[in-house]
């Protein structure tokens, strides 16, 4: 999977086109 991901608790995956309008944000692990 393409993307930054941060965090042992929680998993911040944030992907989408660097030069386009598409992002997008996937949070898990979240209570």
């Amino acid at each position: 999977m393409s993307g930054n991901t941060i965090g042992t608790l929680f998993t911040v995956t944030s992907f989408g086109e660097s030069h386009g309008p598409a992002i997008g944000c996937v949070v898990d692990g979240c209570p």
